[in-house]
C-alpha cells in the first residue's frame, strides 16, 4: 500500500487533531494533565487543533501521511531547528483556544510544559518531534515510520529530538537512530516517567 507524506496545510488541522486525539487518548502525559478520562477525551481534539494551528503549523514542520486515495492516516508534528521554544506573544494569541480545552487543568498543563522545556536540549540545532500519531484503524501499517523516515532523510545533517512517553515505544524510535539520553519525571498526576531521545546528525 503506497504511503505518501506531505506538509500539512490549514485545511488539515481538524483531521490532524482528530487523529492525534485518538492516538493520545490514554497517553501518560495527557493523563497527567487530565486525570479524568471523560474530560480528557473531550478536550484533546480541541487542544491539538489549537496547538497545531497556533504553534506548529506556522513553522512548516507538520507532516501528514496519506493512503493511496489521499485519506489522512498519520500526523507528525515537527518543530524546525530553533523553533521549538514558542514566543510568549504566540502563546498569548493562542489562549482563547487553549483555555477552553484546559479549563481547570491549566496549572497542570503549564507545569508539564515547564518541565519539558527545562529538559529540552539547547544544542545541537535539531528537529523536535512534539507529537506523532496514526489513525486508530490504520496503526501498524507503516504511516508513523514513513513520517519519521522522510523527515530524517530530508535533513540528515541535523539532529532530531523527542520525548518518548511509553517505555515500550523506545525500541520503535531506536530503529531510526534515536538513543535515550535521560529520563524526565513529571511532577503532576501519577508522575509518569518519560524518556528523552536524540538522533545525532
Amino acid at each position: 500500500m503506497p504511503i505518501a507524506t506531505r506538509i500539512a496545510t490549514p485545511t488539515d488541522v481538524d483531521d490532524c487533531a482528530r487523529v492525534l486525539a485518538a492516538a493520545f487518548a490514554d497517553d501518560p502525559v495527557m493523563s497527567a494533565i487530565w486525570p479524568d478520562q471523560h474530560r480528557r477525551h473531550r478536550a484533546l481534539a480541541r487542544y491539538f487543533a489549537a496547538s497545531i494551528r497556533n504553534f506548529h503549523l506556522p513553522g512548516g514542520g507538520v507532516q501528514v501521511a496519506t493512503d493511496e486515495e489521499g485519506h489522512l492516516r498519520g500526523v507528525a508534528v515537527w518543530d524546525p531547528p530553533g523553533q521549538w521554544d514558542q514566543p510568549i506573544s504566540r502563546t498569548v494569541r493562542a489562549l482563547p483556544e487553549l483555555v477552553p480545552a484546559f479549563r481547570f487543568r491549566t496549572t497542570a498543563a503549564l507545569t508539564v510544559r515547564r518541565t519539558l522545556d527545562e529538559h529540552h536540549p539547547r544544542t545541537p540545532p535539531h528537529w523536535y518531534l512534539a507529537n506523532i500519531g496514526t489513525h486508530e484503524d490504520h496503526r501498524g501499517q507503516g504511516y508513523a515510520a514513513q513520517l519519521i523516515s522522510d523527515r530524517l532523510a530530508a535533513d540528515p545533517d541535523t539532529a532530531a529530538y523527542l520525548v518518548c512517553t511509553r517505555e515500550k515505544n523506545i525500541s520503535f524510535y531506536e530503529q531510526f537512530g534515536f538513543e535515550v539520553t535521560g529520563t524526565i519525571t513529571l511532577p503532576v498526576g501519577a508522575k509518569p516517567m518519560l524518556w528523552a531521545m536524540i538522533r545525532e546528525p
